[in-house]
């Protein structure tokens, strides 16, 4: 299983006067001692620690150490009750966790794990907990510094975790999850009192005048230099526009329709440096890409809350060739709930653009931006599939993922449904299917589409054989960009008679 956060939407957040009139509720977890797994430094600290931080801005406090399964359980059940009545509702936990991400468990330490089977007896699903918070009327923040080792081997590898799609759990609005690694990462439990992630969490949480995405990234920061870049935080959630302040403030940034209208123009017109129709000559303009990157700094500057911002600074520095720039931004983006901005590392992780290739990072990133129903994503979890990455190839996989896409109206999902039809993979064969299929994808503008049905009417594929309708489709897809149907009309004109 993957390591995988739960991707949570926080739809409404709220200004610093609502905030400080609000009532605040947090369960806090530290457990260390385990009856029959090695015993852990830190979580005890950690949990006294963030409680007293808590305390200090407000919050109803539960501080619980060393949690059995009852303490835990009852925690909950109170934690529950009070979160329907709260602003703010904050579960923390520090300890051992399994299988973490969607299809998560937090043990207790009095757990024994002899067998899979008793994860449902002896642990606290993750989606109870998150459930718990999401019941606060403003805001649910769960926070996990649970990512060690798997000290019990029956159970499935902490540091993995479930595909969204696969653990049967949607998002929950207005909750957000914090976990103090990546995928396939684990959590340091450090030298000191603390946790490195702790410590940063330590030290930002009673920042006045620090809105929240700052927070968590200021906190994913220290944690990178800490650990010398070996653990790097994840935020899984949705913020909106709004800016909300743990401590609470008075300074709000008004957003500058005018900054963001120029943004968004001079990414427009950047082209695409990865389409099918681009010459290189045109996505090298270093001109166009140096003024968007201009841009969007200074609109992000301006408004440093909006993902879509961000988002754009991240294409432009992108068509800089500013790669890390580029990954610092989408990153940025996707922590303020831009889905595509998820799509984009997994495409930088996929392709080994300014960082090192890692194919399974890349999946993980696609799977979030395919729960958000970002089309290309989905087509890229079907290429995964369909190619092996990661396992075998499983070609139905690879159909259903298209399908989904195609659904969304991708051009590129439709087609590549037509070649798998076509060749009988991963669904029965229909020639018929298939060249309807392309027909389909064509018309909407899919040039690797308009080459396979030119194939079909200069062959007979599927339907009648049309050689004009063929030589018409290639010359349409070679003006639009295609190299492929460049090439094959090349190939037509040396084969004639000389």
């Amino acid at each position: 299983m993957r390591w995988l956060a739960l991707f949570i939407a926080i739809g409404v957040l709220f200004d610093a006067e609502a905030e400080a009139a609000g009532s605040r509720v947090a369960l806090v977890i530290g457990n260390a001692g385990y009856a029959n797994a090695p015993r852990l430094g830190s979580p005890v600290n950690d949990a006294e620690d963030i409680a007293a931080a808590l305390v200090g801005l407000g919050f109803d406090v539960d501080l619980r150490k060393d949690a059995t399964i009852g303490d835990l359980r009852a925690g909950l059940g109170a934690f529950t009750e009070k979160s329907a009545g709260a602003d703010i509702a904050i579960f923390y936990f520090a300890g051992y966790s399994a299988a973490a991400g969607v299809g998560g468990y937090l043990i207790p330490v009095d757990a024994h794990l002899a067998t899979p089977e008793s994860a449902s007896a002896e642990t606290i699903p993750l989606p109870v907990v998150t459930a718990s918070a999401a019941r606060a009327r403003r805001l649910g923040l769960v926070i996990l510094d649970a990512m060690r080792e798997n000290a019990f081997p029956a159970m499935p590898d902490g540091r993995r975790s479930a595909s969204p799609t696969s653990a049967g759990s949607a998002p929950i609005r207005n909750t957000l999850v914090f976990f103090p690694a990546e995928p396939g990462r684990i959590a340091e439990e450090g030298e000191g009192r603390n946790s490195p992630f702790a410590a940063a969490l330590l030290k930002y949480l009673p920042k006045a005048d620090l809105e929240i995405n700052f927070l968590f990234r200021n906190v994913r920061d220290d944690v990178r230099l800490a650990t010398r870049r070996k653990q790097t935080p994840y935020m899984y959630g949705q913020l909106s526009k709004d800016r909300i302040y743990l401590n609470p403030v008075k300074q709000v940034v008004q957003d500058d329709p005018a900054l963001m209208q120029r943004c968004d123009n001079f990414v427009a017109a950047l082209p695409d440096a990865r389409a099918i129709g681009v010459e290189q000559s045109e996505a090298r303009d270093d001109t166009k890409a140096a003024g968007a990157v201009a841009a969007c700094s200074d609109a992000v500057k301006r408004s440093p809350g909006a993902d879509r911002l961000h988002y754009q600074l991240g294409r432009s520095l992108f068509a800089a060739r500013d790669y890390t720039g580029a990954m610092a931004s989408y990153r940025a983006a996707s922590e303020l709930g831009n889905p595509r901005a998820l799509y984009e590392l997994g495409l930088m992780y996929d392709s080994g653009n300014g960082v090192e290739k890692d194919p399974e990072r890349a999946r993980f990133y696609f799977e979030m931006a395919a729960e958000r129903k970002v089309a290309p994503a989905l087509v890229s979890l079907g290429l995964q599939q369909e190619r092996g990455v990661g396992a075998a190839s499983d070609p139905a996989k690879a159909y259903a993922f298209y399908r989904r896409a195609a659904d969304l109206g991708d051009a590129t999902a439709i087609n590549r449904m037509g070649e798998l039809a076509e060749k009988g993979l991963g669904t029965r064969q229909d020639l018929k299917l298939a060249r309807a299929l392309y027909q389909k994808s064509a018309a909407m503008g899919g040039l690797d589409a308009m080459v396979n049905l030119a194939r079909c009417n200069a062959n007979g594929i599927g339907g009648r054989q049309d050689h004009p309708e063929a030589r018409r489709l290639l010359a349409k897809a070679a003006q639009a960009g295609s190299a492929d149907a460049r090439r094959i009309l090349a190939h037509i004109e040396d084969s004639k008679p000389k």
